[in-house]
C-alpha cells in the first residue's frame, strides 16, 4: 500500500493464520480496482504491494499445506505399517528415561503374550547399547530396571517371581564369575520392587532354587572362560521347574561355547548343548544394525515380538524446519514371517535397498 494508492480497509488488511485465506482472497480481488483508481501510482509501489501481500499469504500456508503434505507422505509410504515407534538417539548414553521405559514395556508385553500362549521356556534378547555387555557403555542399572519392570508385570496377578543370578563356577584358580554379573546379586538384594515386593525374591541358578515360585527370571546366564558349563546348572534348573509346571525366562543369555581348559566346551556334547539352547522360545529380540566391523553410525534395527513378524527398520534423517536441525527416524523397510528364522544379512541388506517402481502394464506402443 503506497502513498498514492487507495487505502485498504483495516479489517481486510489484517492477515491471520486461520482466516488468512478468505481475507487474502478479498484483498486480491480489490487490487485491480485499486490500480485502476490510482493511475498516478508508480509501478514500483504496486510491485511492493504485491510482494508484501505474497509474503503475508505465504506466512499462512503452513497451516493449509501441512495436511496435504501429510496425505502425500502417507500415500507414498510403503504399505507396511510399523507396529511401534522406535525411539531416537539410541547411540546416546545415558539414555533418556522415556527411551528406557519404551524397551521395558516392550519386553514386558512380549513376555506377557508368550506366557498367555503357554510357553515354559522363554528367551529374551534386548541388546541396546546399555544392555549389551560387549560394549563399553554397558549399564547394569538398565538391565535391573528392565528385570524389575518384567517382574512387576508378571506379579500383577498374584504370581510369585524369583530373579536368579548365577554364582561363581569352576574349581580352584579356575573359579570365576562373568564381569558383567560381578556384584549384581548384592545390588539386586537391595532393590525396591514396589507393590510386588512381597511376591519377588532373589536366588541363584540350580535345581535347589526351584520351589513354589511361578516364574524364574535368569539374568544373563553365560559360560565362563576357563570355567564350567552353565548348561549343567541351567539344565537342572529348567528340568526341575518344568516338573512343577513353572516357567523359566532368560534375559540376554549367551549359551554359546567359549574357549575353556581340559576340553570342557569341546566338540564332545556340542550338539546336545546347541539343542538345549535352541529349545527356548524366542519371545523378544531387538538389536541395532551397523556396518561390518563398526558400531557407529547406526544403520537400522531388527525387532521381533512374540506373535508378530520380524521387522527391519532403516534409520534416516530429515531436516525439521521448525527446529532447524536433523530429526532421526526409523522407517519400516522389511517384514519377515515371525514363525520363520531370524533374517540373515542378505535379507536385511535387500530390505535396505530401494524398491524399484513397477510400471503399470500397458500396451507396448
Amino acid at each position: 500500500r503506497g502513498p498514492f494508492s487507495t487505502p485498504v480497509p483495516k479489517q481486510q488488511g489484517h492477515i491471520s493464520c486461520r482466516g488468512g485465506a478468505f481475507a487474502m482472497a478479498q484483498i486480491m480481488a480489490q487490487l485491480p480496482g485499486i490500480a485502476r483508481s490510482c493511475p498516478l501510482a508508480p509501478p514500483q509501489l504496486l510491485h511492493q504491494d504485491m510482494s508484501r501481500l505474497h509474503r503475508q499469504r505465504n506466512a499462512c500456508r503452513p497451516f493449509q499445506s501441512t495436511r496435504g503434505q501429510a496425505g502425500r507422505r502417507t500415500s507414498a509410504r510403503a504399505t507396511t505399517v510399523a507396529s511401534v515407534q522406535i525411539p531416537q538417539r539410541l547411540n546416546g548414553t545415558p539414555m533418556p528415561r522415556e527411551t528406557r521405559q519404551f524397551f521395558y514395556k516392550d519386553v514386558a508385553a512380549a513376555v506377557k503374550a508368550a506366557v498367555a500362549a503357554g510357553e515354559q521356556r522363554i528367551r529374551l534378547q534386548c541388546t541396546i547399547p546399555e544392555t549389551n555387555n560387549e560394549q563399553d557403555v554397558y549399564r547394569i542399572g538398565t538391565v535391573l530396571e528392565m528385570v524389575r519392570e518384567l517382574a512387576v508385570t508378571l506379579a500383577q496377578d498374584g504370581k510369585r517371581v524369583k530373579v536368579c543370578i548365577q554364582g561363581p563356577m569352576g574349581q580352584g584358580v579356575f573359579m570365576g564369575l562373568p564381569l558383567s554379573l560381578s556384584g549384581v546379586r548384592r545390588i539386586m538384594d537391595q532393590m525396591d520392587w514396589g507393590d510386588a515386593d512381597d511376591f519377588v525374591t532373589t536366588g541363584a541358578v540350580g535345581a535347589d532354587q526351584v520351589d513354589d515360585t511361578d516364574f524364574y527370571i535368569l539374568v544373563a546366564p553365560q559360560n565362563v572362560v576357563g570355567g564350567n558349563l552353565i548348561m549343567t546348572a541351567l539344565g537342572e534348573h529348567v528340568a526341575a521347574a518344568e516338573e512343577k509346571g513353572k516357567t523359566v525366562i532368560t534375559l540376554n543369555g549367551n549359551l554359546k561355547d567359549i574357549p575353556s581348559h581340559s576340553g570342557v566346551m569341546g566338540i564332545r556334547g556340542r550338539e546336545d548343548r546347541m539343542a538345549f539352547a535352541s529349545s527356548f522360545k524366542l519371545a523378544y529380540h531387538f538389536r541395532l544394525l551397523f556396518l561390518p566391523g563398526f558400531t557407529y553410525p547406526i544403520m537400522g534395527a531388527l525387532r521381533y515380538s512374540y506373535g508378530q513378524d520380524w521387522e527391519v527398520y532403516k534409520r534416516t534423517e530429515r531436516k525439521d524446519p521448525a527446529f532447524k536441525k536433523k530429526v532421526e527416524e526409523y522407517q519400516l523397510v522389511g517384514e519377515f514371517p515371525g514363525s520363520g528364522p531370524m533374517p540373515d544379512g542378505n535379507q536385511i541388506t535387500t530390505s535396505f535397498q530401494p524398491k524399484a517402481k513397477q510400471k503399470p502394464a500397458g500396451q507396448w506402443w
